[in-house]
Parts: structure tokens; C-alpha cells; sequence
């Protein structure tokens, strides 16, 4: 057990734990937002390519450590060195290169002169400024990518970040802290603060600007709730039910295969994996027995072997947790399909099971699965399954499998989720350029791209007057006069006919030459 609200490596194949690490007190998240908001200002007035090129140092400094990364993730996780590596340290150095990459040019000063005549002497400038101190608050299942991702954009927009990473990953919290520290950046402007819930509760109520959270529904709204009480911004990545389309004209066996990835990647507990699989009846007996091909090739036990594919959940509670869903479902008449069982050295680890044809009412459907679960609906068509797979609270991401891409693409814009991918599933996370983020309970907000970049920058406008001894023509001095007048210049501008337009050209003349009469 760890100390009370400390952050504890325990090593989910065999229980160990390997390090232990004391709760932040409240004086130490004070004085780490007091060491921030001191070191923002001159972080934020520095360049933006200067703080571009300490996010390429950064990220060169997480890839020449890669190995020991990969190792650390393993062992604070339990999912395999290839996972470790694919689907939490490339995503990582690409999202640090991307962030580098388009920081100048997105940051860049806009400068536009109004579409309005009648302001056509004012010169506008549009700057995307830094929040100031923001907190970011990290879950376990991608102890890397997802702190990196928010923290990054967050610095390279010139904020100062205070990072709270989950409690049960806190050595690979500690080893990206290092590559940060490696970028050069000055002091203060990135710390990192350990503990549990009660750390990062505490940590919402401090000096902030705004708050980035990944994680539960629950969890998720009370930090909105401690943000809203503030009046401060936050952006919630919250759980997901995503679900998965397999259309009749489907590669059945690309479809099983890869919603089989994509819902055991990782034990299963990946926020935007498919978790409820509506397929056409008329193909659901094949694609079913295609899953189970899948699922059986999956071998369960001790990551520590670099062929095995899955390993066990981080906490036993989590194994509480699924096995609830599962006999919730089998109990109201659902049918299995169970992969293969975990090897000796994993006691641990559960094997993938899908469930088939629950009833609509089940917990399996209605709640976050965050496990080797996997429901497996059938459908008339696919419109049933469209509103099957949109009868959820949640909306984070969604697949639809088919051969045709343009069906595809069409059947995506009608489902509830933040990212829909045709034919794949949970990539969609790795691909730097795509926004990520929910909808509904899922949360709001993106990460990645350049929307994920904008919510790290709040908009900031200064409109110049280009004739500063000129006096404004709607200033005080109304009269019948100014009414006409004006009246004639919303006809030149608005009028929806020549006549109406050319009708009031005399007027808005005669309000233009006004306004110089009156220098």
C-alpha cells in the first residue's frame, strides 16, 4: 500500500512496489504556483521559435531515452514493450515535433482591416496570448503521451505548467519531467506535484488559469465544478463507450481483427476503444466467428515476454469492476465468446471476452467498460445500428467498417463523437494533425492538431485608429440628421436590391463628409 495520498510504481504482472513517492502538501502546490507565476511573464515574452527549439530539445532528449521509457512504462502499466513504444512513446515524440512545428506559424500575429466602411480606418491585431499558469492532470493508462500532449502545446504556447500526473505512474511522469528539463526552460516554469485525487482536487483550487484533465466522468466533472466556482477555463477529456459500425459489405476479417486491437489494446483500458460492436445481422455469424479467431491468437500473461500481447489490468479493483459487467450481462441472457486465459506468471491478468447480444438495458452499454470487455450487438441495418451506436451518454470516438469509402464517410458525420475512423480504430490518438476530444459526457475541449494548440491561448484584440484626431461619426451628437443619414448607409452596405444600395449612397456620403466637417 502506498502512504495516504502518495503516488506508489507497483508493477501490475507481479504487485510489487518498486517506489513510493509522498503526497504534495499544500505549501508545496502554493509555492509551485508561486515559482510559475513569477517565471511565466519572461517565458512568454521570450520567442516563439525560441521556445519551439526547447520543444525539438525535448523531444530528443525522450527519444534518446526511449529504452528506458519503454521499460518504465511496462512496469508501471503492464502492457507490453510494443505497446509502450507504438502507442505511447511515438505518439509522444510526434506530437512534440508537431507542437514545435506549427507553434511560429499558428502563433503568428493576425492583422485584418474590417469588412464595414464605416471602420475601414481601423487597423485590427489579433494575438494569441498565454492563459499564464495552467494545471494539467494526467490518468495511468497513458502515463506519456497523454501528460506530453497537453504540457507541450501548453509551453510552447508560453504557459507555465503544473503537472499532476496519476499516482500509479509516477516514475514515467518523473522520466518525461527530465526530458523537459533537458529543453532548457527557465525555473518554475514546468513542475511536476505527486499524489492521488485528493493532490489533484487540491490542486484545481490554487492560483490557476485553466486546467487540463484526462479521465473519469466523475472525476472530470468536479474539476469543472472546482473550475466554474473560479470562473477559470478547463478542458475534460471523460470516458467513452465508442462505438463500432460493421456494415454487410465489410472486410470481415479485417473488421474482426482490428476491433479486436483496438478493444484489447492495452487490456483494454483505452478511452477511445471500440466497446460496442453493432454489426447487420446478415453478417454478424461470420464476423462473430472471425472475432474469436482474433481473439483467441491474443496471448495473455507476463509483458516481461516480449510475445505476449496483454497483460493484466493496473488494479484489482479494475478486474472487480469488468467482471461486474460481465455477469450483469451473461446474468440477463447474453452469450460469450472468451479469448485465451493469462499464463502462470500473470495470475492477474484477465482474458478478452466479448459479450454477445446483451439486452439494451445492460451495464455493458450503458457505462464506461475500462477492460477486456466487449459487446457485440446485432442490427436490421445500418441505420438501426447508427442509433443503437448514438443511444449513449457518451461520444468520444466511433469506427464504421465497409468497403465503401464514401458509405463510410457519410455514415461518420451522423454519429455523436468527437473523432470517427473508417475502417481502424484508436489510431486516430497518434496522429498528431486530428483534434481529439469528446462530446456529451465525454467531455469537451481537443487535444492535438491546432485546436489542441488554440485551447492552450486565450485571443487577445487591439483595434488602432488610423486618424487618432479624427472624431467617430456615431459619437455623441444624435439628430434627425445622423438617423437619415445612417439609415442610408446601412441601405449602401445591407440594401438587397442595386436600387435600395445606390439609394442610399447620397446619405452615407453626406455622414462621411460630416465626420471630417467635424475635426
Amino acid at each position: 500500500m502506498r502512504s495516504a495520498g502518495g503516488a506508489a510504481s507497483r508493477d501490475p504482472v507481479t504487485g510489487e512496489i518498486w517506489r513510493e513517492v509522498p503526497a504534495a502538501s499544500p505549501e508545496m502546490l502554493a509555492r509551485a504556483v508561486a515559482a510559475a507565476r513569477e517565471a511565466q511573464p519572461r517565458w512568454a515574452a521570450s520567442a516563439v521559435d525560441a521556445r519551439a527549439q526547447a520543444m525539438e530539445r525535448i523531444r530528443q532528449a525522450l527519444f534518446r531515452r526511449r529504452a528506458e521509457l519503454v521499460r518504465c512504462i511496462r512496469r508501471e502499466t503492464g502492457k507490453p514493450d510494443a505497446e509502450a513504444l507504438a502507442a505511447d512513446l511515438l505518439p509522444t515524440l510526434d506530437l512534440v515535433r508537431y507542437f514545435a512545428r506549427i507553434a511560429p506559424r499558428e502563433l503568428e500575429p493576425r492583422r485584418l482591416t474590417p469588412s464595414n466602411p464605416a471602420v475601414w480606418r481601423k487597423r485590427v491585431r489579433i494575438t494569441a496570448e498565454p492563459f499564464g499558469v495552467v494545471g494539467v492532470i494526467s490518468p495511468w493508462n497513458y502515463p506519456l503521451m497523454l501528460p506530453a500532449s497537453a504540457t507541450v502545446a501548453a509551453l510552447v504556447a508560453g504557459n507555465a505548467v503544473i503537472l499532476k500526473p496519476s499516482e500509479l505512474t509516477p516514475t514515467t511522469a518523473d522520466l518525461l519531467g527530465e526530458a523537459i528539463a533537458a529543453g532548457g526552460l527557465p525555473a518554475g516554469v514546468f513542475t511536476i506535484v505527486h499524489g492521488d485525487g485528493t493532490v489533484g482536487a487540491a490542486l484545481c483550487e490554487q492560483d490557476l488559469d485553466k486546467v487540463f484533465f484526462t479521465g473519469s466522468e466523475r472525476a472530470g466533472r468536479a474539476v469543472a465544478e472546482a473550475c466554474a466556482r473560479r470562473l477559470i477555463p478547463a478542458s475534460l477529456e471523460l470516458g467513452g463507450s465508442d462505438a463500432a459500425i460493421v456494415l454487410a459489405d465489410a472486410d470481415l476479417r479485417l473488421a474482426a481483427q482490428g476491433i479486436a486491437w483496438g478493444r484489447f489494446t492495452n487490456a483494454g483500458q483505452t478511452c477511445a476503444a471500440p466497446k460496442r460492436v453493432f454489426v447487420e445481422a446478415s453478417v454478424a455469424a461470420p464476423f462473430l466467428e472471425r472475432l474469436g479467431e482474433a481473439m483467441s491468437a491474443i496471448r495473455v500473461g507476463d509483458t516481461s515476454d516480449p510475445d505476449v500481447q496483454m497483460g493484466p489490468l493496473i488494479l484489482p479493483r479494475q478486474r472487480d469492476l469488468i467482471a461486474a459487467q460481465r455477469d450483469d450481462a451473461l446474468g440477463r441472457g447474453a452469450a460469450h465468446l472468451t479469448g485465451p486465459p493469462a499464463g502462470d506468471r500473470a495470475p492477474h491478468a484477465e482474458p478478452p471476452v466479448a459479450i454477445v447480444d446483451p439486452r439494451p438495458d445492460a451495464r455493458i452499454l450503458r457505462e464506461e467498460t475500462f477492460g477486456p470487455l466487449l459487446a457485440v450487438v446485432r442490427v436490421a441495418d445500418a441505420d438501426a445500428a447508427v442509433a443503437a451506436a448514438n443511444d449513449s451518454p457518451f461520444g468520444l470516438s466511433a469506427s464504421v467498417w465497409t468497403r465503401d469509402a464514401k458509405r463510410g464517410r457519410r455514415i461518420a458525420r451522423t454519429l455523436h463523437a468527437g473523432t470517427v475512423m473508417v475502417n481502424d480504430a484508436v489510431s486516430v490518438v497518434g496522429i498528431a494533425e486530428a483534434p481529439h476530444g469528446g462530446v456529451k459526457r465525454s467531455g469537451y475541449g481537443r487535444s492535438h492538431g491546432v485546436e489542441g494548440l488554440r485551447e492552450c491561448v486565450r485571443t487577445h484584440a487591439v483595434v488602432e485608429d488610423r486618424l487618432p484626431g479624427t472624431p467617430q461619426s456615431w459619437w455623441f451628437g444624435y439628430s434627425p440628421s445622423f438617423l437619415r443619414d445612417a439609415d442610408a448607409f446601412a441601405r449602401l452596405v445591407h440594401g438587397t436590391s442595386w436600387r435600395e444600395r445606390l439609394g442610399g449612397l447620397t446619405g452615407a456620403v453626406r455622414l462621411m463628409v460630416k465626420t471630417w466637417r467635424n475635426r
